[in-house]
């Protein structure tokens, strides 16, 4: 039935066959981002950003800085260093001695999840923005795309991954759209509109990969259905489907191979290989794997970023047997060009086999503490009881129903995590707290006014923000101690004894579970009740800029205690 399912989804247009990439221009030239034509959805305007692309004309041996770059370590990790032997593998551990370092200004990235390179450029993900950096003369890194900017008059809302496919840099924005940089034009265009699907079930792409073979392939991969799928030139499409309880990470390509990254309940990672229509089961890796974060294939290994970034594993790409295990100094991403390895941490860039590759990389632009994309602003040592007693340790299994998500049917991105039992369960205070907001007074909106909204969100093409509150429905918050303010969203009631003022404690009952503000909630007060929670530190929510899978350990860990 599940197979059936997957053939509704109508995937829109044909893709252009990727040409070789052109030849890099002598001098820096202005990166004008200019819309192709504009969206009949989209009514708002705006100047497109610009930047300037570094693009120098060979790759000459970098210098050393002036300024040697600050000493660092990676202190030995004896288990990583066993687990290689276990396997008979090579241990590499990056040093000094063997790597090279560029250390930028702090704030400059706090962490990156999505790092691809070519013969000049480096293009960092982090922050919701897309970030080149130049390789040769090294340079600050330069914003080519970020929350808030438009393309083709649509406004870009969270870019979620990105991959560097021929002449092209693509970016998939969580809310369903996939925007296309020709290097050459040096403009932005939309390749995908998907953030509105019509009545068709949400699917939620969380990855984007290539064939490194052949390269006028893409990949995605869905979440919401749990598939890997190739979409060419021609607008033809392929697609593997993975287990029901998959948690999809990333994927990679190569040639007619698709390696698919996930995450299991038990907090291991599995890696497969897809080819034709069957996994093959001749590649069985038997390396433990936890905490994943990416994958890349080449033809002879295919590497794997895992333990949250702490280690990098090289499999061989027909077995999957370990053949090297790299220690790292706590990246969060990485890129393969060529011989190259390329990690990416705060405010670092590390060069495997370039020790001599040392800068100091000052006068950017940068963001300030605290970003919600660094994870550790959201370690908190406050004990936090589950809201909702009934599925007390469990977490819903769906990404579509974790912060990030996309929201189609309004045009925009889901903030909380959804807790779904029964109307009028039960909600507790997660953590102790002073009530800042409880809508006493909420009344039921009609048909109309869901009406009038989406029609404000189309025009739009995506949520407004006094939408965005019109769809929570009755909701409390609650300044936490921990500095956090949590949302509890859609409610059916609020306690008698809950009001803006009123302190409450971890574990106490401060309303119940409804489907206020959803559609669903037009035509019944019971369909699709569900507690909405978010969790929020100054303007941005727990998960924002983070990958599904990262965003999904933060919440497990605070409610783990």
């Amino acid at each position: 039935m599940r197979y059936y399912r997957l053939l509704l989804l109508a995937l829109l247009g044909a893709l252009l066959a990727c040409a070789t990439p052109p030849a890099p221009v002598a001098t820096p030239t202005p990166f004008m981002v200019v819309a192709a034509s504009p969206q009949p959805l989209a009514t708002v305007t705006a100047v497109p950003p610009t930047a300037t692309l570094p693009m120098p004309t060979s790759t000459p041996p970098i210098a050393p800085s002036a300024t040697p770059a600050p000493v660092w370590d990676n202190p030995l990790d004896m288990e990583m260093q066993a687990t290689a032997v276990a396997h008979n593998a090579n241990f590499y551990q990056l040093l000094p001695a063997n790597s090279g370092r560029w250390q930028f200004d702090v704030g400059s990235f706090w962490h990156p999840i999505a790092l691809e390179m070519n013969q000049t450029t480096a293009f960092l993900l982090d922050g919701g923005r897309v970030l080149a950096l130049d390789l040769v003369n090294g340079t600050p890194p330069t914003p080519l795309l970020q929350p808030g900017d438009f393309v083709d008059g649509l406004l870009v809302q969270e870019p979620l991954d990105l991959a560097l496919v021929g002449p092209q840099l693509l970016v998939q924005d969580r809310a369903g759209d996939l925007y296309a940089l020709d290097l050459a034009a040096r403009r932005w265009q939309i390749e995908r509109y998907e953030r509105e699907i019509g009545a068709t079930s949400s699917h939620y792409f969380v990855a984007l990969g290539y064939d490194t073979v052949g390269a006028a392939r893409r990949l995605r991969l869905e979440t919401s259905y749990s598939y890997a799928q190739y979409f060419f030139a021609e607008g033809q499409e392929r697609q593997w489907l993975l287990p029901e309880e998959a948690l999809p990470v990333d994927v990679s390509g190569l040639d007619d191979r698709v390696y698919v990254l996930w995450g299991n309940l038990d907090g291991t990672a599995t890696v497969a290989l897809f080819q034709e229509t069957a996994r093959l089961s001749e590649f069985a890796p038997t390396v433990v794997m936890t905490q994943p974060r990416q994958i890349f294939a080449t033809e002879t290994a295919v590497f794997i970023l895992d333990q949250a970034g702490n280690r990098l594993l090289s499999l061989n790409p027909a077995t999957g047997a370990l053949q090297a295990l790299f220690h790292l100094p706590g990246v969060s991403a990485f890129a393969v060009s060529g011989e190259q390895l390329l990690f990416a941490g705060r405010d670092q860039l590390f060069f495997w086999q370039q020790p001599e590759n040392n800068r100091i990389i000052t006068s950017g632009s940068t963001l300030p503490a605290p970003q919600p994309h660094d994870t550790a602003v959201w370690q908190t040592t406050a004990p936090y009881a589950w809201p909702i007693t009934g599925n007390s340790g469990d977490l819903t299994p769906r990404d579509l129903q974790m912060p990030g998500a996309p929201r189609h049917y309004r045009l925009g991105i889901h903030e909380g995590t959804d807790f779904y039992w029964a109307n009028g369960t039960p909600v507790y205070a997660a953590a102790s707290g002073t009530v800042i907001r409880a809508t006493l007074d909420y009344e039921r909106p009609s048909e109309t006014a869901f009406n009038r909204r989406r029609a404000e969100n189309i025009e739009l093409g995506y949520t407004a923000p006094d939408n965005l509150d019109f769809y929570r429905g009755m909701q409390i918050w609650v300044a936490q101690e921990d500095g956090f303010v949590a949302r509890y969203v859609h409610l059916s009631e609020i306690k008698w004894d809950v009001m803006e003022g009123t302190a409450v404690t971890a574990g106490q009952q401060i309303g119940r579970i409804g489907n206020t503000g959803s559609p669903a909630s037009i035509n019944s007060e019971t369909e699709d009740a569900h507690l909405h929670f978010e969790l929020w530190l100054d303007d941005f929510y727990l998960g924002q800029f983070l990958r599904p899978i990262e965003t999904r350990e933060l919440v497990a860990q605070l409610f783990a205690r």
